[in-house]
Protein backbone atom coordinates (compact mmCIF):
# COMPACT_ATOMS: atom_id res chain seq x y z
CA UNK A 1 0.00 0.00 0.00
CA UNK A 2 1.11 3.75 -0.54
CA UNK A 3 2.70 5.19 2.40
CA UNK A 4 3.30 9.11 2.91
CA UNK A 5 7.27 10.25 1.47
CA UNK A 6 9.26 11.83 4.44
CA UNK A 7 10.93 15.22 3.53
CA UNK A 8 13.85 14.58 1.76
CA UNK A 9 16.41 17.13 1.41
CA UNK A 10 14.36 20.39 2.49
CA UNK A 11 17.26 21.97 4.24
CA UNK A 12 20.06 21.87 1.28
CA UNK A 13 16.89 22.83 -1.04
CA UNK A 14 16.67 26.09 0.57
CA UNK A 15 19.81 26.94 0.69
CA UNK A 16 20.06 26.21 -2.91
CA UNK A 17 17.19 28.04 -3.49
CA UNK A 18 19.09 31.39 -1.48
CA UNK A 19 21.99 31.08 -3.98
CA UNK A 20 20.90 30.42 -7.57
CA UNK A 21 17.94 33.22 -9.76
CA UNK A 22 15.83 30.56 -10.88
CA UNK A 23 15.40 26.93 -10.83
CA UNK A 24 13.34 24.52 -13.34
CA UNK A 25 10.11 24.07 -12.37
CA UNK A 26 8.66 20.24 -12.58
CA UNK A 27 5.56 19.94 -15.34
CA UNK A 28 2.97 23.07 -15.75
CA UNK A 29 4.27 26.22 -16.73
CA UNK A 30 4.92 28.28 -14.84
CA UNK A 31 6.56 31.81 -15.53
CA UNK A 32 6.41 35.73 -15.23
CA UNK A 33 4.35 38.30 -15.99
CA UNK A 34 3.22 41.55 -15.67
CA UNK A 35 1.19 43.24 -12.34
CA UNK A 36 -2.19 42.44 -12.72
CA UNK A 37 -4.91 44.47 -11.11
CA UNK A 38 -7.35 41.30 -10.67
CA UNK A 39 -6.29 40.14 -7.78
CA UNK A 40 -8.29 39.45 -4.00
CA UNK A 41 -7.38 41.30 -1.14
CA UNK A 42 -3.75 40.51 0.08
CA UNK A 43 -3.61 37.31 2.52
CA UNK A 44 -1.31 39.14 5.09
CA UNK A 45 0.37 36.85 7.89
CA UNK A 46 1.39 38.11 11.37
CA UNK A 47 4.03 35.24 11.63
CA UNK A 48 6.01 37.10 8.79
CA UNK A 49 9.59 38.77 9.80
CA UNK A 50 11.32 41.05 8.09
CA UNK A 51 10.93 43.02 4.82
CA UNK A 52 7.65 42.02 3.04
CA UNK A 53 6.56 41.88 -0.87
CA UNK A 54 3.24 41.08 -2.51
CA UNK A 55 3.32 37.60 -4.68
CA UNK A 56 0.92 37.30 -6.86
CA UNK A 57 -0.89 34.21 -7.91
CA UNK A 58 -2.94 34.07 -11.39
CA UNK A 59 -4.96 31.20 -12.72
CA UNK A 60 -5.22 31.03 -16.57
CA UNK A 61 -6.50 27.56 -16.87
CA UNK A 62 -10.03 26.36 -17.27
CA UNK A 63 -10.33 24.55 -13.80
CA UNK A 64 -11.30 26.46 -10.41
CA UNK A 65 -8.23 25.64 -8.49
CA UNK A 66 -7.20 26.00 -4.71
CA UNK A 67 -3.39 26.44 -3.75
CA UNK A 68 -1.25 25.60 -0.75
CA UNK A 69 2.07 27.88 -0.31
CA UNK A 70 4.54 26.94 1.67
CA UNK A 71 7.64 29.93 2.77
CA UNK A 72 9.24 31.32 5.78
CA UNK A 73 6.93 32.13 8.46
CA UNK A 74 8.21 32.85 11.90
CA UNK A 75 11.50 31.71 10.86
CA UNK A 76 10.13 27.93 10.00
CA UNK A 77 8.67 27.16 6.46
CA UNK A 78 5.55 26.41 7.04
CA UNK A 79 2.54 25.19 4.17
CA UNK A 80 -0.76 26.86 4.62
CA UNK A 81 -4.03 26.60 2.90
CA UNK A 82 -6.57 26.43 0.87
CA UNK A 83 -6.91 29.49 -1.17
CA UNK A 84 -9.02 28.75 -3.60
CA UNK A 85 -8.45 30.93 -7.04
CA UNK A 86 -10.95 31.16 -9.66
CA UNK A 87 -10.53 31.03 -13.18
CA UNK A 88 -9.27 34.59 -14.71
CA UNK A 89 -8.24 35.42 -11.23
CA UNK A 90 -5.05 36.33 -8.95
CA UNK A 91 -5.01 36.10 -5.49
CA UNK A 92 -1.97 38.67 -3.50
CA UNK A 93 -0.16 36.26 -0.41
CA UNK A 94 2.27 38.72 1.14
CA UNK A 95 5.94 36.75 1.41
CA UNK A 96 9.32 37.64 2.56
CA UNK A 97 11.02 39.57 0.08
CA UNK A 98 14.22 37.07 0.20
CA UNK A 99 13.79 33.15 0.97
CA UNK A 100 12.45 30.07 -0.53
CA UNK A 101 9.09 29.81 -1.49
CA UNK A 102 6.97 26.30 -3.18
CA UNK A 103 3.25 26.14 -4.48
CA UNK A 104 1.17 23.60 -5.01
CA UNK A 105 -2.16 23.75 -6.90
CA UNK A 106 -5.42 21.08 -7.61
CA UNK A 107 -8.37 21.56 -9.40
CA UNK A 108 -11.24 20.60 -7.84
CA UNK A 109 -12.82 17.38 -7.55
CA UNK A 110 -16.04 18.96 -9.18
CA UNK A 111 -14.65 18.21 -12.79
CA UNK A 112 -14.44 14.65 -14.73
CA UNK A 113 -11.61 12.81 -16.07
CA UNK A 114 -9.97 13.54 -12.51
CA UNK A 115 -8.08 16.00 -10.52
CA UNK A 116 -5.60 18.11 -12.28
CA UNK A 117 -2.54 18.80 -10.45
CA UNK A 118 0.24 21.49 -10.52
CA UNK A 119 3.34 19.73 -8.84
CA UNK A 120 6.61 19.95 -8.17
CA UNK A 121 8.96 17.40 -6.26
CA UNK A 122 9.11 18.82 -2.62
CA UNK A 123 7.10 17.12 -0.28
CA UNK A 124 4.92 18.74 1.99
CA UNK A 125 2.19 17.68 4.26
CA UNK A 126 -1.78 19.11 3.43
CA UNK A 127 -5.20 18.43 4.91
CA UNK A 128 -7.97 16.81 2.85
CA UNK A 129 -10.80 19.36 2.49
CA UNK A 130 -9.53 21.64 5.73
CA UNK A 131 -7.81 24.57 6.11
CA UNK A 132 -4.43 23.80 7.29
CA UNK A 133 -1.18 24.86 8.21
CA UNK A 134 1.92 22.43 8.82
CA UNK A 135 5.46 22.48 9.58
CA UNK A 136 7.98 21.38 6.91
CA UNK A 137 9.22 19.08 9.71
CA UNK A 138 6.20 17.67 9.98
CA UNK A 139 5.43 13.65 9.69
CA UNK A 140 1.70 13.74 7.73
CA UNK A 141 0.64 10.27 8.86
CA UNK A 142 1.08 11.34 12.61
CA UNK A 143 -0.96 14.51 12.07
CA UNK A 144 -3.84 13.34 9.55
CA UNK A 145 -2.25 15.02 6.32
CA UNK A 146 -0.98 13.97 3.26
CA UNK A 147 1.59 14.81 1.43
CA UNK A 148 1.87 17.10 -1.93
CA UNK A 149 4.81 17.56 -3.97
CA UNK A 150 5.02 21.29 -4.29
CA UNK A 151 6.92 23.45 -6.87
CA UNK A 152 10.15 25.94 -5.84
CA UNK A 153 9.45 29.81 -7.44
CA UNK A 154 11.92 31.49 -7.93
CA UNK A 155 12.72 33.76 -4.96
CA UNK A 156 11.38 36.99 -5.33
CA UNK A 157 8.98 36.32 -8.33
CA UNK A 158 6.40 39.23 -8.13
CA UNK A 159 3.99 37.08 -9.98
CA UNK A 160 3.27 32.99 -10.40
CA UNK A 161 0.50 31.67 -13.48
CA UNK A 162 -0.87 28.39 -13.32
CA UNK A 163 -0.96 27.96 -17.18
CA UNK A 164 -2.41 24.97 -19.30
CA UNK A 165 -0.71 24.18 -22.72
CA UNK A 166 -3.47 26.05 -24.92
CA UNK A 167 -2.12 29.41 -22.85
CA UNK A 168 -5.94 30.97 -22.14
CA UNK A 169 -4.96 33.71 -20.38
CA UNK A 170 -6.80 35.67 -18.02
CA UNK A 171 -9.62 36.81 -19.57
CA UNK A 172 -9.91 34.04 -22.02
CA UNK A 173 -9.63 31.15 -19.18
CA UNK A 174 -12.98 32.90 -17.64
CA UNK A 175 -14.76 31.75 -21.22
CA UNK A 176 -12.71 28.25 -21.13
CA UNK A 177 -14.04 27.52 -17.73
CA UNK A 178 -17.47 28.01 -17.66
CA UNK A 179 -16.93 26.07 -21.24
CA UNK A 180 -15.54 22.84 -19.08
CA UNK A 181 -18.32 23.37 -16.36
CA UNK A 182 -21.24 24.20 -18.93
CA UNK A 183 -19.92 20.30 -20.04
CA UNK A 184 -19.56 18.23 -17.20
CA UNK A 185 -22.61 19.88 -15.96
CA UNK A 186 -24.24 17.82 -18.50
CA UNK A 187 -24.48 20.27 -22.08
CA UNK A 188 -23.36 19.47 -25.53
CA UNK A 189 -19.98 21.66 -25.57
CA UNK A 190 -17.67 20.11 -28.63
CA UNK A 191 -14.58 22.59 -28.13
CA UNK A 192 -13.44 24.25 -24.39
CA UNK A 193 -11.00 26.84 -26.49
CA UNK A 194 -11.93 29.85 -24.36
CA UNK A 195 -13.68 31.92 -27.52
CA UNK A 196 -17.11 33.37 -26.67
CA UNK A 197 -18.69 32.17 -30.13
CA UNK A 198 -22.18 31.99 -30.68
CA UNK A 199 -22.49 28.19 -29.47
CA UNK A 200 -21.02 28.84 -25.88
CA UNK A 201 -23.39 31.87 -25.37
CA UNK A 202 -26.32 29.72 -26.35
CA UNK A 203 -25.92 27.79 -24.52
CA UNK A 204 -24.90 29.93 -21.33
CA UNK A 205 -28.54 31.39 -21.58
CA UNK A 206 -29.95 28.05 -21.70
CA UNK A 207 -28.39 27.28 -18.13
CA UNK A 208 -28.97 30.50 -16.98
CA UNK A 209 -32.94 29.57 -17.68
CA UNK A 210 -32.66 25.99 -16.52
CA UNK A 211 -31.07 27.02 -13.34
CA UNK A 212 -33.21 30.31 -12.81
CA UNK A 213 -29.98 32.50 -12.80
CA UNK A 214 -31.07 35.86 -13.63
CA UNK A 215 -29.62 37.35 -17.11
CA UNK A 216 -28.09 40.15 -14.81
CA UNK A 217 -26.29 37.69 -12.16
CA UNK A 218 -22.48 38.58 -11.87
CA UNK A 219 -19.91 36.34 -13.38
CA UNK A 220 -18.43 35.29 -10.49
CA UNK A 221 -22.65 34.05 -9.70
CA UNK A 222 -22.33 32.49 -13.08
CA UNK A 223 -19.42 30.09 -12.04
CA UNK A 224 -20.69 29.50 -8.67
CA UNK A 225 -24.11 28.21 -10.25
CA UNK A 226 -22.01 25.90 -12.97
CA UNK A 227 -20.10 24.56 -10.09
CA UNK A 228 -22.83 23.10 -8.48
CA UNK A 229 -24.78 22.10 -11.16
CA UNK A 230 -21.30 19.97 -12.45
CA UNK A 231 -20.34 18.76 -8.94
CA UNK A 232 -24.26 17.58 -8.55
CA UNK A 233 -23.76 16.13 -12.20
CA UNK A 234 -20.96 14.23 -10.62
CA UNK A 235 -22.56 12.81 -7.63
CA UNK A 236 -24.77 10.45 -10.24
CA UNK A 237 -21.55 9.41 -11.83
CA UNK A 238 -18.78 7.05 -12.06
CA UNK A 239 -17.82 4.55 -8.87
CA UNK A 240 -18.04 5.31 -5.37
CA UNK A 241 -16.87 2.36 -3.23
CA UNK A 242 -17.88 3.03 0.83
CA UNK A 243 -16.04 0.88 3.21
CA UNK A 244 -18.80 -0.59 5.92
CA UNK A 245 -16.24 -3.41 7.31
CA UNK A 246 -14.25 -3.00 10.30
CA UNK A 247 -10.78 -1.85 8.77
CA UNK A 248 -9.34 0.14 6.28
CA UNK A 249 -9.57 -1.15 2.78
CA UNK A 250 -7.49 -0.15 -0.49
CA UNK A 251 -9.38 -0.09 -3.92
CA UNK A 252 -7.80 -0.99 -7.16
CA UNK A 253 -10.26 -0.39 -10.46
CA UNK A 254 -9.92 -1.99 -14.04
CA UNK A 255 -11.50 -0.65 -17.14
CA UNK A 256 -11.77 -0.86 -20.91
CA UNK A 257 -10.70 1.80 -23.02
CA UNK A 258 -11.42 0.74 -26.68
CA UNK A 259 -9.36 -1.96 -27.37
CA UNK A 260 -7.22 -1.87 -24.08
CA UNK A 261 -7.31 -2.99 -20.48
CA UNK A 262 -6.40 -0.51 -17.50
CA UNK A 263 -6.00 -1.14 -13.83
CA UNK A 264 -5.11 0.89 -11.15
CA UNK A 265 -5.12 1.27 -7.60
CA UNK A 266 -5.05 2.15 -4.39
CA UNK A 267 -7.92 4.07 -2.88
CA UNK A 268 -8.10 4.35 0.39
CA UNK A 269 -11.61 4.00 2.62
CA UNK A 270 -11.09 4.17 6.20
CA UNK A 271 -14.29 2.08 8.20
CA UNK A 272 -17.12 4.02 7.74
CA UNK A 273 -15.81 6.17 4.83
CA UNK A 274 -16.33 6.15 0.71
CA UNK A 275 -13.68 6.35 -1.84
CA UNK A 276 -14.34 7.76 -5.54
CA UNK A 277 -12.07 6.02 -7.88
CA UNK A 278 -13.71 6.57 -11.27
CA UNK A 279 -15.47 9.55 -11.82
CA UNK A 280 -16.79 9.03 -15.57
CA UNK A 281 -19.72 7.86 -16.80
CA UNK A 282 -20.05 3.83 -16.02
CA UNK A 283 -21.30 3.05 -19.31
CA UNK A 284 -19.13 1.06 -21.71
CA UNK A 285 -16.18 1.03 -19.34
CA UNK A 286 -16.69 -2.51 -18.45
CA UNK A 287 -15.21 -1.51 -14.77
CA UNK A 288 -13.93 -4.31 -12.20
CA UNK A 289 -12.91 -3.91 -8.53
CA UNK A 290 -10.64 -5.35 -6.67
CA UNK A 291 -10.03 -4.57 -2.43
CA UNK A 292 -7.80 -5.83 0.17
CA UNK A 293 -8.96 -5.74 3.97
CA UNK A 294 -5.92 -4.29 6.14
CA UNK A 295 -5.88 -6.97 9.21
CA UNK A 296 -3.83 -6.20 12.33
CA UNK A 297 -2.36 -9.77 12.13
CA UNK A 298 -1.39 -11.84 9.77
CA UNK A 299 -2.28 -11.41 5.71
CA UNK A 300 -4.57 -8.98 4.35
CA UNK A 301 -7.81 -10.10 3.57
CA UNK A 302 -8.97 -9.79 -0.18
CA UNK A 303 -12.28 -8.82 -2.23
CA UNK A 304 -14.30 -12.20 -2.77
CA UNK A 305 -15.46 -13.04 -6.31
CA UNK A 306 -18.14 -15.53 -7.30
CA UNK A 307 -17.89 -15.53 -10.64
CA UNK A 308 -16.49 -19.16 -11.48
CA UNK A 309 -13.69 -17.58 -14.14
CA UNK A 310 -12.47 -14.58 -12.56
CA UNK A 311 -10.99 -11.66 -14.79
CA UNK A 312 -7.45 -11.21 -13.48
CA UNK A 313 -5.94 -7.82 -13.54
CA UNK A 314 -2.30 -6.60 -12.65
CA UNK A 315 -1.38 -4.72 -9.36
CA UNK A 316 1.19 -3.69 -7.56
CA UNK A 317 1.96 -3.23 -3.72
CA UNK A 318 2.55 0.79 -4.17
CA UNK A 319 0.46 2.67 -6.28
CA UNK A 320 0.33 1.67 -9.93
CA UNK A 321 -1.32 2.01 -13.44
CA UNK A 322 -1.25 -1.10 -15.68
CA UNK A 323 -2.19 -1.27 -19.43
CA UNK A 324 -3.43 -4.87 -20.52
CA UNK A 325 -4.24 -7.19 -18.25
CA UNK A 326 -1.58 -9.96 -19.95
CA UNK A 327 1.88 -10.95 -18.92
CA UNK A 328 1.75 -9.33 -15.42
CA UNK A 329 4.30 -11.29 -13.51
CA UNK A 330 6.81 -10.38 -16.46
CA UNK A 331 6.25 -7.07 -16.24
CA UNK A 332 7.06 -7.47 -12.77
CA UNK A 333 2.99 -7.02 -11.22
CA UNK A 334 1.19 -9.33 -9.15
CA UNK A 335 -2.44 -11.13 -10.36
CA UNK A 336 -5.48 -11.12 -9.16
CA UNK A 337 -9.19 -11.53 -9.54
CA UNK A 338 -11.35 -8.47 -10.00
CA UNK A 339 -15.13 -8.54 -9.21
CA UNK A 340 -17.09 -7.15 -12.12
CA UNK A 341 -19.33 -3.57 -11.15
CA UNK A 342 -22.76 -3.16 -12.89
CA UNK A 343 -22.38 -0.57 -15.87
CA UNK A 344 -25.69 -0.47 -17.09
CA UNK A 345 -26.18 2.97 -15.11
CA UNK A 346 -23.83 5.91 -15.44
CA UNK A 347 -22.96 5.91 -11.34
CA UNK A 348 -22.84 3.15 -8.70
CA UNK A 349 -22.44 2.94 -5.24
CA UNK A 350 -20.80 -0.12 -4.29
CA UNK A 351 -20.92 -1.16 0.06
CA UNK A 352 -18.18 -3.35 1.06
CA UNK A 353 -18.47 -5.33 4.40
CA UNK A 354 -16.14 -7.56 6.54
CA UNK A 355 -18.47 -10.97 4.45
CA UNK A 356 -16.87 -9.64 1.48
CA UNK A 357 -13.09 -10.59 2.03
CA UNK A 358 -11.58 -13.39 2.78
CA UNK A 359 -7.73 -14.69 3.43
CA UNK A 360 -5.41 -14.95 0.58
CA UNK A 361 -3.43 -18.12 -0.72
CA UNK A 362 -0.03 -18.26 0.81
CA UNK A 363 1.25 -16.38 -1.66
CA UNK A 364 -1.20 -13.53 -1.53
CA UNK A 365 -0.39 -9.90 -1.48
CA UNK A 366 1.11 -7.99 1.14
CA UNK A 367 0.66 -3.87 1.53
Amino acid sequence: MPRERPIQRLISLIAALMLVPSITLAQDSVSIMPQIDSSDAPITDPTLIGPTTEWQVCNETSYVVRTSSAFLRGGRMVAKGWDEVLPGRCITLITPQTGPRFLFAESLDLYQGGVREWKGTTPLCVAGEADFESDATEDCRLTNKTSREHFAVRPGEPVTRLVEPAEYGLERSIVAAQQRLLRDAGYDVSRIDGLAGRRTSRLLRQFRNDAGLDSGASEEALIRALMTAAANQQAAIGLEICNQSSATIWAAIATRDDTQWRSRGWWQATAGECARPLDIPLTDTQAHLFAIQEAPEGPDLRLQTSATSPTQFCIAEARFDALGNEMCLEQGYTIAAFRPVPTDMPGARVRLSDSDFAAPAPAGLRR
